[in-house]
């Protein structure tokens, strides 16, 4: 119970940012905490228990992709027809364009920036996650910094 509410919050975050869905977010962080009860011996080749969970999470949400599915209609822009501000609808352009220009990136070099910046992990962390060493995390990580701020000047994901 107190293991849920100290990391639900961070799970749920990393699913709906790969997501843009509120609703089934929900959905994997469930299926994720309950893979994790079932699983919960193996959590010792990760490390901390929080690096297991992502691991999980990432998993869950490649199962989520692999079935067929329905398009959600939510993509946290706003109700439909409920007129936005300018500054509103020129915030929620920034996040259409780097969601595609993430979208963009192959998936370990995605994975590594969410993992990063949204979810604020350390290197040594993301490793963990990733099963890879560290240095090569470094190295990921730059180069698709530099290809996210290439894609962002080009306007987006293009």
């Amino acid at each position: 119970d107190r293991l849920i509410r100290e990391n639900y919050a961070d799970i749920y975050a990393y699913c709906f940012r790969h997501l843009g869905h509120r609703e089934t977010a929900e959905d994997l962080t469930q299926e994720t905490f309950l893979r994790f009860l079932r699983n919960v011996e193996r959590y010792r080749e990760y490390g901390k228990i929080k690096n297991y969970l992502y691991v999980i999470a990432g998993n869950v949400i490649r199962d989520h992709y692999r079935k067929p599915r329905e398009i959600p209609v939510e993509r946290d822009l706003g109700a439909v027809g409920e007129p936005m501000p300018d500054s509103d609808m020129e915030y929620a352009a920034e996040r259409v364009e780097i969601r595609e220009a993430l979208a963009a990136l192959e998936s370990p070099d995605r994975e590594i920036v969410l993992l990063r910046y949204y979810q604020e992990l350390k290197i040594k962390d993301i490793a963990a996650v990733m099963g890879m060493p560290a240095s090569t995390v470094r190295y990921r990580l730059k180069t698709a910094e530099k290809e996210l701020k290439r894609r962002l000047e080009k306007g987006g994901g293009k």
